[in-house]
């Protein structure tokens, strides 16, 4: 046995020294904290992304230190900061904290995307870009395409006080077509239906601001029967769909009855494996990461889809300038097409700041730090949560005047080029940040490109009239309590261009069978 080294005792000095010189740096910026309780009995339960930018402003910083019974956090509302910590030193900012009410409460750890950083999130991760990697976008692009005209675009034409509807059953058929390989139903199809309503409620009960045991964790102690403690039944409700959810639909999917979905392509992965041994476990996996698609692609994108649908109630200015390209570009006797994408220049910038308008994840997925850090000066402990406030960046008055005005102007120089001078959204906050961003980002973007353009190529979106023929006012409204922002509810009117043979172009998409 080797003799340990005469500078074995004085590295170990160091490393203590280091940690103590470390405690003694400052947090960064914060409001007041009470004993015991911090700050949490001073943060919100709703819109708690733009509690974090206004409490920026007041405090002037853009980097903030709050606790919550002990709990540490740190607040990110600048672009360069979040930049310089989650991404280029992502090897201290990539996990995961526990959501309590989810992961706690309702014992549910099967999505990869709020999982802890380490070898189970990996390998989730790589099975889940071995098939949705941006090399195959133009498999899934084809099949979206599919989407919009056989479902989509006719449900319009032929029921189109269901918008809201028509975008669920084409968005969340879309991802349960390309994950299970399952034959969708053109309306109300029962599994979307489904993943709906399980959805809404998991990323309402995953909201940091949703239920206050996210915030005080040591509430999940709290026995079911206790006062107040309804959050407890809710939780056991939410657990119970979220496994019909991920077990449903695997089980009515087997290798070589969907070809080429995720599943049958990850099981025929497995199949081809010299070690076996594990196969429990992976197809585990296989069903977890199937449930995830889900979330990464349909719930952001249904997100994103409505708020541009409101953008064009209340700007519609945009709306007729937008139609206008199309037409140019893509005249009157075909529909659009993604090899049309690179000649429409504001439908780009319209993109753009859809995602920018209403962030679809305001404050993302929260991070983890996994050691001590030092920014700037400030001290930042191991197992600090950390928020990335893309509301607060996407907002940014410095950056985008007049944040909460819909300009898609303010992405291009002129009418013919875009402006590489600006955040670009599609790229930047809306999706994360670092290892943790959206794996799935790329095909939401690109939906929504589609998606808009067709709508838009055969439809006008017009507010709804009242009951002297007046149209109705709508206000630019987004839901607050939930980790996902849609829109409040709004009506609107959807009616078949002036000029446009709409039912002659989508005649051969008419019909009843699934897709």
């Amino acid at each position: 046995m080797a003799a340990p080294s005469a500078s074995a005792p004085y590295h170990t000095l160091h490393l203590v020294f280091r940690r103590q010189r470390r405690k003694l740096l400052p947090f960064p910026p914060g409001p007041p904290r009470w004993p015991i309780f911090g700050n949490a009995l001073s943060m919100p339960l709703e819109y708690i992304h733009v509690f974090f930018k206004d409490l920026g402003k007041r405090l002037g910083t853009k980097i903030i230190y709050l606790e919550a019974l002990g709990q540490p956090m740190i607040v990110l509302n600048d672009a360069a900061i979040a930049q310089e910590l989650l991404e280029k030193r992502s090897a201290v900012y990539s996990s995961r904290p526990e959501l309590p009410m989810l992961t706690d409460v309702a014992g549910f750890r099967g999505f990869f995307s709020t999982m802890q950083y380490g070898q189970e999130w990996r390998s989730h991760r790589r099975m889940f870009q071995q098939y949705f990697s941006e090399t195959r976008l133009h498999v899934f692009e084809e099949r979206g395409l599919d989407f919009v005209r056989k479902g989509l675009l006719p449900n319009l034409y032929e029921d189109p006080q269901g918008l809201k509807a028509h975008m669920h059953n084409f968005l969340g058929g879309l991802s349960t077509s390309i994950t299970y390989g399952l034959p969708i139903q053109r309306r109300n199809d029962p599994y979307v239906h489904h993943f709906e309503k399980t959805l809404a409620s998991t990323t309402a009960i995953s909201s940091p601001g949703g239920y206050l045991v996210n915030i005080i964790p040591l509430l999940k102690y709290i026995p079911e029967w206790f006062p107040g403690a309804t959050f407890k039944k809710v939780a056991r409700e939410v657990y119970g769909e979220l496994l019909e959810m991920r077990d449903d639909p695997y089980n009515k999917c087997n290798a070589g009855v969907a070809p080429g979905s995720f599943v049958d392509t990850a099981l025929d992965r497995l199949a081809h494996r010299d070690d076996r041994d594990d196969d429990g476990l992976h197809i585990l996996h296989i069903k977890q990461t199937a449930a995830t698609v889900y979330v990464a692609l349909a719930e952001t994108s249904m997100a994103a889809s409505m708020t541009f649908v409101l953008a064009m109630l209340k700007y519609p200015a945009v709306q007729s300038k937008l139609q206008r390209e199309l037409d140019s570009v893509i005249g009157s006797d075909r529909l659009p097409d993604f090899a049309d994408l690179p000649q429409l220049i504001y439908l780009a910038a319209v993109v753009k700041e859809v995602l920018r308008w209403n962030p679809v994840a305001p404050t993302g997925v929260p991070h983890l730090t996994t050691e001590d850090d030092i920014y700037e000066g400030f001290y930042i402990p191991r197992n600090c949560i950390i928020f990335a406030n893309a509301f607060a960046m996407l907002h940014d008055e410095d950056i985008f005047p007049d944040p909460k005005e819909f300009i898609p102007e303010r992405f291009l120089k002129n009418d013919r080029e875009l402006r590489d001078d600006l955040p670009n959204p599609e790229r930047f906050a809306s999706f994360g940040f670092g290892r943790r961003i959206c794996p799935g980002r790329h095909i939401a973007v690109s939906m929504l490109y589609i998606t808009i353009a067709s709508v838009l190529h055969l439809f006008d979106i017009n507010p709804s009239l009242d009951h002297e023929g007046k149209p109705v006012e709508v206000k630019a409204e987004f839901l607050g309590d939930s980790i996902v922002s849609n829109p409040a509810p709004f009506k609107c009117e959807i009616s078949p261009r002036k000029g446009k043979d709409v039912q002659g172009l989508l005649q051969e998409y008419f019909g009843n069978e699934p897709i």
